[in-house]
Parts: C-alpha cells; structure tokens; sequence
C-alpha cells in the first residue's frame, strides 16, 4: 500500500483549520488528508501546548509538530535479501571503496561465495548501507569578473561529408565561452593537433576582438603533454603561444568535466541547435555558417543561467577588459630535440644547419618557424640561420675549425697563399699545382704540401719544391720522397760548354771521307 507524504503546508492547514473550530470530517475533506492523519496532527498539536483559544503557535512548536509526524505507516519489515546482506556490509563498503569494484563484480563474488540475491536488491542495500552512488558535495563557485576567465574545449558536432569527398568525416567543434557573458565561438575542424588548436584560439580571438587572462582548456594531449591534476607539463609551443597572446592557461583536471562548467553545458547545445539538421557544403561552409548562428542566435538568447542576453553583456561591460590582440598574428613553430653529426650539421625540417665545433655530438634544442632557425643548448642561444625548405643546407663557415673552412668552401687561394708564406718555391710549386680548369680536384694535394712543411720544416720544403720544378714534377709524393731522401739539398751538374767528350767515338771518320772525285761523282774517296 502506497502512503501520501504529508507536507509543511498541510500540517499547518489542518492546525489552522482546527484553531478555527472546523470539525475533523471537515478539515479532512477540505484539505485531502485522511481523517486518522488530521486526529493524529491535532493530537501532537495538543502535547505541543496548542489549544484552540491560543493564537497561532511559533515556529518553534510547528516545526516540533513537523518532525513528530513523519510518514505514517512507512515502517516496512526488513526484506530477507537485505538481512542476508547485512552480515556482508563492511566486506561490500570495502569492495567498493577500497578495491573500488563495480557492482556487477561485487554481485558475482557474492553469488561465488554462495549469497544469492538478485542485482537489485544488492543496488539498494548498496545505496542504503554503503553509501553507494551517492553524488558528491558540491559548492558553487564564484563567477568571474569581465575579461578574466574563458573556457575552451573540443566537442563531436557530427559527420560531415564534403562535396567532392568519398566518405563522411567526423567534425570536431572548439568552442571558446566567455565566463562571465556566456558569449560562446565555435570553431569547427577535422582534426586537434597542436598546429589546428592555435589557428582556433586565433580565430575566435578574433571574433571576441581580444582575449581574457586565463584560458580553462580539456586535457587536450596537443597542447598538454603529461596531464597531472597539480604539475602538469604544457607544449613548449603552445606555452609560447599563451605567452605571446598574454594569457595563462589552465588545464582542468583529468576526466573532472565539472572543472569547465560553462563549455561543457554549451558542447549539446551547439550539437543540437546549430549542426543536427543543418546542410553543409564543406568544412569553410560549417566555420563561415558557425560565426553567423554564434553572432545572430546564440548570442542573443537569454541565457539560461545568467538569464541575460550574453551579446548585450559582452558589449557593454566585458569586450573593453578583453586583452587587445597584437597587430601580427602567431607563427607556430616547431621544435625538436637533434644530435650534432660529426659534419657540424644538424637535420632539422628535412634541412640541414651548422653548429659551431664544440658541440659535435651533443643534443640540442631546435625551434624553426616560418623565417628563423634557431639552436639552443641548455636553453642557451647558440646559433641561428635562416629557413630553409626541405633538402636545403645553411652552412656558416666560421662554425668549421681553421684550415677547413677553405677546403669546404674549394677556395685554392688560401693555399696559394699559405704556400707563398713558406717560401717562393714552394709559391710558385702550388700555384703550377693549384692552376687548371678544375683547381679543387687537387685540393687535397696542397693540404698534403703544407703538412710537409710542419714535419720537415719551410726551408726543406721550399728547396725540395724548387727541385721538382727543375725537373717538372708537380707531384706531391715526389716532394714527399725529395725530403725522406734528402735530396733538396744536392745539385744538379750542369754540361761544360766547348769541352769534347772524353769517350771514344767508335764510328767517327775524317772530313776528307765525305769529298767526293771531282767530275766523277761515282768514284770512291781516297
């Protein structure tokens, strides 16, 4: 049998009545409650010190009248499963509590151990003993002043197909709110890298023509990259870029939608009133249509909250203390972490940048945007070059030890003139070396000869140098030999001029052998 609850205005209605000399039938038909119910309020009021010549009783007394009444007749007998569980209430709150079991499991570990009940009847002796699915106290936090707090976070809007598309693709909505004028900008896009985030924070700065002190933002893993309720640890560049916008960022705790009240209760409603139902052409049809509904529909509702109208709001007491947006809008770099080969390079972009000789093979920081490339060790700003596309190279020469430069660069006048500094020879030897269409192919030869001179010495060298150009020997192994064999110091005899050989000259024949008979050109000489 059902019982009907009996409520402050009612005990005071049948006291009121009652005062006023109305009978019991009567005040029972006239206020709808049962007659034994009247006689037992009449009653209480009678122990309460009421009687009917006194006047209206305080509240003192009718409250004391209120929590004597109770529910009559809602005392009902303990069930059996309820008393077969009872003996099992610290095991179920610790499954629960401790263990932090689902229900289900703690039901099929009853039935294990032999305690069959059914679920429902677990569920409500869980609710009534253990505490079980009881909500948690809440407070209701203090709104914010204008300007100060906005909250952003993704939510699914729906499939879209684009025309021209082969399949649907999911949209994903960013919405931005406001927290005190409740004015909401939605941002749609396909995906929710770190690149996507910023060009949406862009756009709806944009759109509010500033932005607040501090952003709530969802555990978004672009923009957060270890999510911790107390240390969490942002994106380098999206910490870059809350910097350069001048507002702080504030994650809300991880699975804790209630830390982003006000973006969470809008997430359905641009779901159901702006894309459910509505055509689209493309992803820029769905982003242009969506300013539109933020501006002309939900901007001027009366918000179910603030119960104002969040457009109005926003004009006239929270865009003036919005953060004024700078006139360049944000370049998104990147940043990677890159070893420094042993060729004074790092890759970066599918390009290459040089790095000064001591930090060959150490790990360094690397942040490229759209113009600049720039190296950090340890935070230190080590080195910066223009960008480069892919398979480009930004080499600067003064990064290489000395001596290398000029071989990297295929500059034969260095050596030219290191050489002349050894001595004239040894000038003269480079340069005839060094000479041709294609100087830098022996490049490595003119390293060669200079090395020589810090073995041997510059006086050996250019002496030996001198040799091999007496004999036409632009060879560097055989300088090389000259000085091992010491022969840069030996002489070359030159021939006596006017002076017979010594030799016997075996076929030689008197100049008289050569005359022939006059008048007889075929007679034999005498």
């Amino acid at each position: 049998m059902a019982y009907r609850e009996v409520g402050m205005m009612d005990i005071d209605q049948v006291i009121r009545r009652w005062l006023a000399g109305e009978k019991i039938r009567a005040i029972a038909r006239l206020t709808g409650t049962d007659r034994n119910t009247v006689r037992r309020i009449v009653r209480l009021a009678e122990e309460a010190g009421i009687r009917g010549e006194t006047p209206w009783p305080d509240e003192g007394k009718l409250q004391q009248i209120r929590q004597r009444m109770g529910r009559p007749g809602a005392a009902v007998a303990t069930s059996g499963a309820e008393q077969q569980l009872k003996s099992r209430t610290e095991q179920i709150r610790a499954w629960l509590e401790k263990d932090h079991l689902l229900l289900t499991k703690v039901h099929e570990l009853l039935g294990r151990e032999g305690l069959l009940v059914s679920y429902s009847a677990l569920y409500r002796f869980a609710r009534k003993w253990c505490g079980f699915g009881t909500s948690s106290i809440s407070v209701r936090r203090a709104e914010s002043p204008p300007g100060e707090m906005a909250e952003a976070d993704f939510g699914r809007l729906g499939a879209l197909q684009e025309l021209g598309s082969c399949q649907p693709r999911m949209v994903q909505g960013f919405i931005v709110t406001l927290g005190y004028s409740r004015r909401s900008c939605v941002i749609p896009a396909f995906k929710q890298d770190l690149p996507t985030v910023i060009d949406c924070f862009e756009r709806a700065w944009v759109f509010f023509g500033g932005c607040p002190r501090r952003v709530v933002i969802d555990g978004m893993k672009a923009c957060i990259e270890q999510a911790d309720p107390y240390t969490p640890r942002f994106n380098r560049t999206f910490l870059e870029y809350a910097n350069y916008r001048g507002f702080l960022p504030d994650p809300a705790r991880p699975a804790h939608p209630q830390d982003k009240p006000v973006v969470e209760n809008c997430v359905p409603y641009v779901r159901q009133r702006f894309f459910k139902g509505e055509t689209f052409v493309d992803l820029d049809d769905v982003a242009r249509r969506a300013l539109v509904w933020c501006r002309e529909v939900a901007g001027r509702r009366i918000h179910g909250t603030t119960r104002r109208v969040p457009l109005e709001v926003f004009e006239a007491e929270e865009k003036s203390q919005l953060i004024p947006l700078q006139a360049e809008r944000f370049d998104t770099p990147s940043w990677a972490q890159c070893q420094v080969h042993p060729d004074h390079h790092v890759r970066f972009g599918q390009a290459l940048y040089s790095v000064p000789t001591r930090w060959i093979g150490c790990r360094v920081d690397v942040r490229g945007d759209r113009s600049l490339v720039r190296i950090y060790v340890h935070g230190e700003l080590i080195k910066t070059h223009e960008r480069k596309p892919a398979g480009g190279r930004s080499t600067d020469y003064t990064d290489y030890p000395d001596g290398r430069a000029p071989y990297a660069l295929r500059w034969p006048h260095y050596y030219c003139k290191r050489a002349r500094e050894l001595g004239p020879a040894a000038g003269d030897f480079t340069d005839k070396l060094l000479s041709g269409e294609f100087p830098w192919s022996r490049l490595r030869q003119a390293q060669k000869l200079l090395r020589l001179a810090e073995r041997y010495g510059a006086a050996r060298l250019d002496s030996a140098c001198r040799r091999a150009l007496d004999f036409d020997l632009l060879d560097v192994y055989r300088v090389q030999r000259i000085l091992e064999q010491g022969l840069e110091s030996q002489s070359e005899p030159q021939p006596i001029v006017g002076q017979q050989s010594a030799l016997p000259l075996k076929f030689l024949r008197p100049a008289q052998h050569f005359v022939s008979a006059e008048g007889d050109p075929h007679a034999d000489p005498a």
